[in-house]
């Protein structure tokens, strides 16, 4: 039994094992049917891909383009330009231009649905054409204009303004970024410092000549943009950089000198019926340039309206003979190597050089030294000069500036080199002394006067507000320098040439010039009248110089037509600074009981 038992248990193992076999068959089979079904369904959607993609490529397109990262610039304002007290020149602001897609704005949002012409209400259309400073209708007629999806409406508005058209909501609108420079002080200081273009690049002035510190570095912004371009969001990014302004420069001028200066050159221009004019007035002590004038002048902000002959600076672009302005300079120098002093007497009566007769406007058979500056001889000069080698004289003249550009920063600066000395004649050796044969710039001049001012060093002038004063170059000795501030003042007083540039209270000294104009194959009856000068005299504070190119019908001297000028700009100039006289005139001294003559 038991073993029949066994058999019989035995028996349904051995079926089940026989029946494994078809059980591996079957699930294969279902294996084959789970993949072949994948298959297909992967086939499917390739296929469906496939035919969307060709279908539907334009949609996917359109939907794929509606949000775009991009970064756009962040222009840097221009840095400001002020005078010396912080009255500002020239100046930047941000401005915003509106633009518009008009076809997107009155897009249907289904295909076959009408325009709904009431997107922009009659309200919205009122106050964009009141912001934009539009007439309605053609605002109207560029808004709904569905053939266009650009309209740059061309209105520059401030931030403020801007905000107030973002708050009307009208669809598609953006802002394209532009930077505004203004000059508050119109032509005051044209030709100084400049303009700028629409795009921030200098081209004249100081906005040229410093381009780069005042542009600054622009920014840039990663923006969210929608189909339209619609800066839609603004993104966080390490790539954002904010935008740098440029830097603020601050000049030597000063606008209540400036403004007498121009006021004072203008009125003798009309007066004198004169084609041009520059004034340039320095710090003595310093070599800042205070004032620098030249008429005819422009309006920065609306340059394009001018000419191109009315950016040329008189003051620094025209290189003259100076005329008898260089005459202290061949003095001092003699003076300062003890050939003569302050009473040498010379004969002046007419001599010639070759063919040349060299003379006097009026006869002087007999001058002293400081009577040679007072009364302006010619003659005078060309024997000082003659006293020295050509090279000696060369070396002097440069060593005042004559024939170099002075580096102030001014921009349009010209000079013309001093002729070789070993190319010189006696003859040019004799009227260089008295200012023919050579060129100078009103600045140039201007600035050799500084050794005069100071205890004999040549001034650096300087376009830029200085911290310190400048040590300057040793020209002549201290001593020097003072003689020739004694004997300079006999300029102003009676008998001198320059007694319209004199100045009630302050001890004025000067020298005047007149010079006629070359033209091919020598001079003509043409004049340019010169007159420059300092004061206080013993103590000097202001250095002006002014020029005057053809004045007609009233006269050509430097002492009538120039004088007047150098007179209004240097007593109005000593006043704004609170300079106090140096003397009582008369008048005020018999009202004031134990007045003295001299200031304590």
């Amino acid at each position: 039994m038991l073993i029949n038992t066994e058999h019989e248990t035995h028996k349904p193992e051995m079926a089940s094992k026989k029946s494994a076999k078809p059980q591996a068959v079957n699930s294969n089979g279902r294996l084959f049917t789970v993949l072949g079904a994948l298959t297909a369904g992967f086939a499917v959607l390739i296929g469906y891909s496939f035919f969307v993609h060709i279908n539907h490529r334009q949609e996917i397109s359109k939907s794929g383009s509606d949000r775009t990262v991009r970064s756009i610039k962040e222009p840097a304002l221009r840095g400001m330009i002020t005078d010396r007290n912080g009255t500002v020149l020239a100046v930047s602001r941000h401005l915003r231009i509106p633009t518009f897609n008009p076809k997107a704005i009155y897009e249907p949002k289904r295909k076959g649905d009408n325009v709904n012409w009431q997107t922009i209400s009659d309200e919205q259309f009122a106050k964009l054409a009141e912001i934009l400073k539009l007439p309605e209708s053609e605002v109207r007629a560029k808004m709904q204009d569905t053939n266009s999806k650009y309209w740059n409406t061309k209105a520059a508005l401030s931030l403020s303004e801007a905000d107030a058209l973002k708050a009307l909501k009208i669809p598609s609108l953006r802002f394209e970024e532009q930077s505004e420079r203004a000059y508050p002080t119109g032509s005051l200081f044209s030709h100084i410092v400049g303009f700028s273009n629409s795009k921030g690049v200098g081209l004249e002035g100081i906005e040229r000549t410093q381009n780069d510190i005042l542009s600054g570095e622009d920014g840039k912004q990663i923006v969210l943009r929608d189909r339209y371009g619609n800066i839609v969001e603004l993104l966080d990014s390490p790539e954002n950089t904010p935008a740098k302004v440029g830097k603020t420069l601050v000049l030597s001028v000063d606008q209540e000198i400036q403004r007498l200066a121009r006021q004072e050159l203008q009125s003798a221009i009309r007066h004198f019926n004169a084609k041009a004019g520059g004034v340039v007035v320095l710090d003595a002590q310093t070599g800042e340039i205070l004032a620098m004038v030249s008429l005819p002048d422009y309006d920065a902000n609306f340059y394009s309206e001018y000419p191109d002959e009315s950016f040329r600076n008189f003051a620094v672009a025209v290189a003259m003979e100076p005329g008898s302005s260089m005459k202290p300079f061949v003095v001092a120098k003699a003076i300062d190597d003890g050939k003569i002093g302050r009473y040498t007497p010379f004969d002046t009566r007419p001599f010639t050089i070759g063919r040349k007769t060299i003379q006097d406007t009026h006869l002087y058979p007999s001058l002293s030294t400081e009577g040679i500056l007072q009364k302006s001889s010619n003659v005078g000069t060309s024997k000082i000069a003659a006293m020295y080698s050509n090279q000696a004289l060369y070396d002097f003249y440069s060593s005042v500036g004559i024939g170099k550009k002075t580096n102030s920063g001014v921009s349009g600066e010209q000079s013309t080199p001093l002729k070789p000395a070993n190319r010189w004649g006696a003859l040019d050796k004799a009227v260089m002394s008295y200012g023919y044969a050579l060129t100078a710039n009103l600045l140039q001049m201007a600035q050799g006067y500084t050794i005069f001012t100071t205890n004999g060093r040549l001034l650096p002038a300087t376009i830029f507000k200085q911290e310190q004063a400048p040590q300057g170059t040793p020209v002549i000795k201290p001593e020097t320098a003072k003689l020739m501030r004694d004997m300079m003042v006999s300029v102003t007083r009676k008998g001198g040439t320059g007694t319209d540039g004199a100045i009630e209270g302050y001890d004025v000294a000067a020298k005047t010039g007149t010079a006629k104009k070359v033209v091919a194959g020598g001079y003509e009856d043409r004049y340019r009248a010169s007159f420059i000068g300092f004061a206080p005299a013993h103590r000097p504070r202001l250095i002006v110089a002014v020029t005057i190119d053809e004045p007609r019908g009233k006269g050509y001297y430097g002492g009538v037509v120039a004088g007047p000028v150098f007179r209004g700009v240097m007593g109005g100039g000593l006043k704004i600074l609170g300079v106090k006289p140096t003397y009582q005139v008369a008048s005020e001294a018999a009202n004031t009981a134990g007045g003295t003559k001299k200031a304590q």
